[in-house]
């Protein structure tokens, strides 16, 4: 959609909101001037030069007013914790696009009526061999959730032919219940899933009209298991099968080829393949013990690490050889953090311009039932003090850090930033089977009204490595679907504006 903004509104006009004086930023039509924003119901109205008239002002000025942050990498996305956490960090809306939701019904339906943030995910490869292999199944349909209490067979089983059939099955289930696309981490089931599997997978995708995401099935510089060749490899499925694909925090993959690999995707895109890299802006990231990546053949020779450069969250000690194997023996599953890329080749990766942002959300830890043996609550409470919950820092921080680089590094301009936010995402989306993506990330007439404001003088992430839920700053308003959620930087309990981002579907 490309609506003429700007134009001036009758007087006596009145909105149910109006942002006032703020800077308003469009990525998709270039507008970026002094503007009054007005929404009615949960869409945006009217963008003016003039003041406009509501029953709720909200003054913008010294502000930028931006289309809500859209994130498609949270696997918080089905925790109000992590997603009011998101909310203050901008994001609008929360998918989780990578591991994705299984059964897809019921990671739907627990939403519902009860989301402060648009929210939405892919059918889940990986929980989908969970259910055919180990016979698990999410009884909240998060996966990421509940990947402790599985048993790891969506890691090291090969599908056999009627494995492969069921398989393939769930999966068309799960895209007819609504899902937006096929989430396929490969790089955590290195050992298990063939080539053939997932080209399969995929195939499905293409039936569908829709996309895929992947974790590249190499993190490595070293051959044959470069971090560019799994990429390659998801390339040429998706386009075989005509889909778009989503390559997630492509960085930590490919560590110090982030140039080569954007400048390889750009050129896809130039040839018409729909193909979008995301990156978060931190070089280390967040993980289970028993990642295929982190085993020390890949960790060490590979990725050029070693056992201290993993923590443990639940402790917040770096690893040694000796507690890596007695961790892997008795807590596969315990959270842990690695590094991975340098913060050069983390800054290239974040300021290649057709590159967008994903922060990888994680649920956090409890701290105080964490014990010396055992990993202690998976989430915490929506209450939960912000200071005692463990986990990474970029499922705080993630957008607002990136906002700070560009103050502080001059890393891109402001409006680059806002489109790697929102509209380069929502562009993907819309263009890959996800209609609802047509009307998110644009702050135009006509558009939904999901809308940050944010302060571009102030914004800063303050989550730590140490502190990994302390909400970001110099956000000032979340607008979801044209109710607030976040007023003068405070959230604002009790309201469930979040709908769902679905495919179409017919009840069972």
């Amino acid at each position: 959609m490309r609506h003429q903004a700007g134009a001036t509104m009758a007087k006596e006009e009145t909105f149910d909101l109006v942002i006032a004086n703020g800077r308003a930023m469009d990525p998709e039509t270039g507008l970026d001037g002094i503007r009054h924003v007005g929404v009615r119901a949960d869409k945006i109205a009217a963008i003016s030069l003039t003041p406009l008239s509501g029953g709720a002002v909200l003054d913008a000025s010294r502000h930028v007013v931006a289309p809500g942050f859209i994130d498609g990498h949270s696997h918080g996305a089905n925790d109000a914790f992590a997603v009011k956490l998101g909310l203050m960090d901008g994001r609008t809306t929360q998918l989780d696009l990578e591991i994705g939701a299984w059964p897809v019904d019921r990671w739907y339906d627990r939403l519902k009526g009860r989301s402060q943030s648009n929210y939405g995910a892919s059918v889940s490869h990986l929980a989908v061999r969970e259910e055919v292999f180990g016979g698990f199944v999410p009884a909240t349909g998060n996966f990421f959730l509940e990947v402790w209490k599985a048993k790891g067979f969506w890691s090291t089983s090969k599908a056999s032919e009627r494995d492969l059939e069921h398989i393939l099955a769930s999966i068309e289930k799960g895209l007819n219940l609504g899902a937006l696309g096929i989430g396929t981490p490969v790089g955590y089931a290195v050992e298990g899933m063939t080539a053939y599997e997932m080209n399969q997978a995929w195939r499905l995708a293409g039936k569908h009209g829709l996309f895929a995401t992947v974790h590249g099935r190499f993190s490595s510089l070293s051959l044959p298991t470069e971090g560019l060749l799994g990429h390659l490899e998801a390339m040429a499925n998706a386009q075989m099968h005509g889909i778009g694909l989503l390559i997630h925090h492509y960085h930590g993959q490919v560590l110090s080829q982030v140039e080569e690999t954007a400048r390889i995707v750009d050129q896809a895109r130039a040839n018409g393949m729909k193909v979008l890299l995301e990156v978060y802006p931190y070089t280390f990231g967040s993980s289970i013990m028993m990642a295929d990546y982190l085993h020390p053949e890949n960790y060490k020779k590979n990725m050029g690490h070693d056992y201290g450069d993993i923590t443990l969250v639940r402790t917040m000690q770096p690893l040694t050889k000796e507690t890596y194997e007695a961790e892997l023996k008795n807590s596969p599953g315990a959270t842990i953090l690695f590094e991975h890329c340098t913060e050069e080749d983390m800054l290239k990766g974040l300021a290649w311009p057709s590159v967008c942002l994903g922060s990888d959300s994680v649920p956090y830890i409890d701290a105080a039932s964490s014990h010396d043996n055992e990993e202690g609550a998976t989430t915490v409470p929506y209450d939960y003090p912000f200071e005692a919950a463990k986990g990474h820092p970029r499922s705080a921080g993630t957008y607002a850090r990136v906002f700070r680089y560009v103050r502080e590094k001059k890393l891109m301009s402001l409006m680059t930033a806002v489109a790697k936010s929102s509209y380069l995402l929502a562009k993907f989306l819309e263009e890959c089977g996800v209609p609802q993506m047509a009307t998110k990330g644009r702050l135009q007439v006509g558009a939904d009204a999901d809308i940050t404001v944010f302060d571009p003088e102030t914004i800063t992430d303050n989550s730590t490595r140490e502190n990994g839920a302390l909400p970001s700053s110099g956000i000032s308003h979340v607008i979801v679907n044209g109710q607030s959620v976040l007023r003068d930087g405070q959230i604002i309990e009790g309201v469930y504006p979040g709908r769902p981002i679905r495919r179409p579907f017919a009840s069972a």
